[in-house]
């Protein structure tokens, strides 16, 4: 990842890492409670230039829903929260940069999508291969 002068991508890494140990159950609850604002949120991603992203984002989801109704459990807990700060991040209005500023909106959501995806990419693709899906897609 390209270094960028106003923030220190490793301690936003850390610091995500760090929040994920403090994740619970009754958060990744009521993240999936919160499926239309994702769905929303999702929907405006321009998918010409960021398909990768918009997959990620979609079969992260898809996973801690899984996850959460017992469907697919064959996962760490580390990985279920820091998937469910990540989209939390994603819906957030608040972030490092708004996703109203054309072109670099979704660029900081993208980046820590793509960081922890290669990071967490065992367990993912292990998850999409359980589903039946072209790791393709995503990775």
């Amino acid at each position: 990842m390209e270094s960028n002068p106003f923030f220190d991508e490793s301690d936003i890494f850390s610091d995500i890492d760090e929040n994920a140990k403090k994740i619970t159950d009754k958060d990744v609850k009521r993240l999936i409670r919160r499926e239309d604002i994702l769905k929303s949120k999702s929907e405006s991603i321009n998918k010409s230039k960021n398909l990768k992203f918009f997959y990620q984002v979609k079969l992260a989801f898809e996973l801690i829903k899984d996850f959460s109704s017992k469907k697919y459990t064959d996962i760490p807990w580390r990985t279920i929260g820091v998937l469910t700060l990540l989209i939390l991040y994603f819906i957030n209005p608040f972030d490092l940069i708004p996703d109203v500023i054309p072109i670099l909106g979704y660029t900081d959501d993208a980046l820590l999508f793509a960081g922890f995806f290669k990071s967490l990419s065992s367990d993912l693709k292990k998850y999409a291969e359980w589903k039946g899906y072209n790791t393709g897609k995503y990775f």
